[in-house]
């Protein structure tokens, strides 16, 4: 079973992107249209993130809300390109592949 995503990992996921993008907070609070320290107050918890703000976040650091959620701070594009691909794949395929990854592991 996995685990629940918490408020507090979407808060961590916010500044793992962010910071993937080079943007401090000030910058990604003033290129939403927001006061200097509104991303701060977002990461500190003392303001409550909404839907909203949290899609034009995404669009502003280039990722999908899906890949958001799903990869969080393990977030590579390359792992996700190496998914989409895998799923393209026939089960024999499927096969010869998890059985490669497991002998170069």
């Amino acid at each position: 079973m996995s685990k629940k995503i918490t408020y507090d990992d979407i808060i961590n996921r916010i500044g793992f992107f962010r910071n993937n993008a080079n943007l401090s907070a000030r910058e990604t609070s003033l290129r939403l249209g927001y006061s200097e320290q509104f991303m701060k107050r977002i990461e500190n918890k003392s303001v409550e993130l909404k839907v909203r703000t949290l899609l034009e976040f995404c669009d502003l650091v280039d990722i999908s809300i899906l890949d958001f959620f799903y990869l969080g701070k393990d977030f590579n594009k390359d792992d996700k390109n190496v998914l989409e691909l895998y799923h393209s794949l026939s089960s024999e395929n499927k096969q010869i592949v998890l059985d490669l990854m497991k002998k170069l592991k």
